[in-house]
């Protein structure tokens, strides 16, 4: 069994098309459809099937896809040992951040990057819904992602997902606002006022959803927009309500911002690090996941001490 052929299977899994696994490993499509047909022809297995122009996993394929997730982790592990032995490191590890995590977390760990000599980290942009976060880990080595569902919606394709955080999301609102009133609010008390909302498909739209289901009503929805800095200022400037997670809005809030608790559904996002087992296992990548750990855990004591904003 050839393991490089393995490995075109494995990419096939995570980018899902003949043509960006070639990419992905510079070869041509026609090469990547050859060895597959080799390893298909070795194994006597049927490892992939048509579906309209593309094709996907069989059920074997997906099987072995798996194995050779094992066989690359038990490889990188393999070479970490080598490393430590040969005093070797990871020169530079590229990360993908989503806004308010880069935020958050950013300039802690640029700063605990920087007490390592000779290390490099590369932060970049991405800001998709839940359910695109994990196929990033095919092009960086560790993907912040976070979901309202909990950490375990990550646990697919062999990936390692490391907790970073457990946020709270608070209704937020203007000084003054009649829900300011209150302590703590439930989904009958907040469906009714005019709402500021984020695209379909991002995490906190479920949570209005379950707002709607709890409350029997639909909510009044007015601007849509991913930008949490951006529903802070529609806020704060009386537009409308929205939810804010806690530890970003406490730490920049606004003059006039107010936040209170939700009760009666699940409020509250899983902020976590994922990457390919293998990747995982390097010594180097080890290291950067636990300082983001160290920083996310400095960030959430910080500011569960601090007081609410009133």
């Amino acid at each position: 069994m050839d393991f490089k052929r393995l490995q075109i299977l494995r990419e096939l899994a995570d980018r899902q098309s003949v043509g960006a696994t070639a990419d992905a490993m510079n070869v041509t499509a026609s090469a990547v459809s050859q060895q597959l047909k080799t390893l298909q022809a070795e194994l006597g297995l049927s490892l992939v099937e048509k579906v309209g122009r593309g094709v996907q996993l069989t059920e074997a394929g997906q099987a072995m896809a798996a194995a050779a997730a094992e066989i690359a982790t038990a490889m990188a592990r393999a070479e970490s040992t080598v490393d430590s032995y040969r005093q070797g490191w990871q020169t530079h590890v590229s990360a993908a951040f989503f806004p308010s995590a880069a935020e958050m977390l950013l300039p802690g760990m640029l700063r605990r990057v920087a007490a390592v000599e000779g290390l490099g980290f590369d932060a970049h942009f991405e800001d998709p819904g839940t359910a695109h976060f994990a196929p990033l880990v095919a092009d960086y080595d560790i993907v912040l992602a976070h979901s309202v569902d909990g950490p375990g919606v990550f646990a697919k394709r062999s990936l390692a997902v490391v907790p970073l955080l457990e946020e709270a999301l608070d209704v937020a609102m203007p000084a003054g606002h009649p829900l300011a009133a209150k302590e703590r609010l439930t989904p009958e008390d907040v469906v009714g006022h005019p709402w500021i909302g984020v695209p379909e498909g991002f995490p906190f739209d479920a949570v209005l959803r379950q707002i709607e289901v709890h409350a029997g009503r639909r909510a009044s929805r007015g601007q849509r927009y991913p930008d949490l800095r951006v529903l802070e200022a529609l806020v704060v400037a009386g537009h409308g309500i929205c939810l804010l997670p806690r530890y970003t809005a406490r730490a920049n809030a606004r003059r006039g911002l107010v936040l209170r608790p939700l009760t009666g559904v699940k409020a509250s996002r899983s902020i976590v690090a994922l990457a390919r087992q293998e990747v995982a296992a390097r010594s180097t990548i080890a290291g950067v996941l636990e300082m983001l750990q160290a920083e996310a855990a400095g960030i959430a004591r910080e500011l569960d001490d601090a007081p609410a904003r009133k």
